[in-house]
């Protein structure tokens, strides 16, 4: 056992120094997003869909579409709210026929996928935009091409906010 005497004092001015520090620091701690307010979307085409130039492929089926961004009746992602976005896409072409894609970001191209080959061939491609709200999104067709999928799913579009 350790005999000694203490200043309550210092013992109390020290604690409240602590406790100050810690409350600024409450402020600069990352506040991240719950998994319910993180914009997110995947969605699968499920039957072929016939394009012509600069339309925008309607993946129909919705897997995830966390705060509602992606419109699978227009197949455009219209950003909830600002931040950094990943997004990919995969599509595959018909048997032996060319299919070219792009992603648009606010009607602009930003990314292409060329694909030909003597049977279906399958394109991936990922890219990360910085978005305003409001922004949008799209795979769409560089011209009169058939995307290939059917109950295999083979053709899908997801987004994701990584950052703010």
């Amino acid at each position: 056992m350790v005999m000694g005497s203490c200043d309550t004092k210092l013992e109390c001015s020290l604690l409240g120094d602590l406790l100050e520090m810690a409350m600024k620091h409450k402020d600069n701690i990352c506040q991240c997003l719950s998994s319910t307010k993180i914009p997110a979307f995947t969605s699968i085409l499920t039957k072929i869909q016939v394009l012509g130039a600069n339309d925008a492929i309607k993946f129909d089926k919705i897997v995830t579409n966390i705060r509602n961004g992606y419109n699978p009746t227009t197949g455009i992602f219209t950003a909830p709210v600002a931040g950094v976005y990943q997004f990919s896409y995969t599509v595959m072409s018909r048997d032996g026929k060319r299919l070219v894609v792009y992603l648009s970001h606010n009607n602009i191209k930003q990314q292409s996928t060329w694909l030909l080959g003597s049977i279906h061939d399958t394109g991936t491609t990922n890219i990360i935009l910085n978005l305003k709200k409001g922004d949008q999104v799209a795979v769409k067709s560089h011209g009169s091409y058939t995307v290939h999928s059917n109950s295999d799913l083979f053709s899908s579009f997801s987004g994701y906010l990584i950052a703010q």
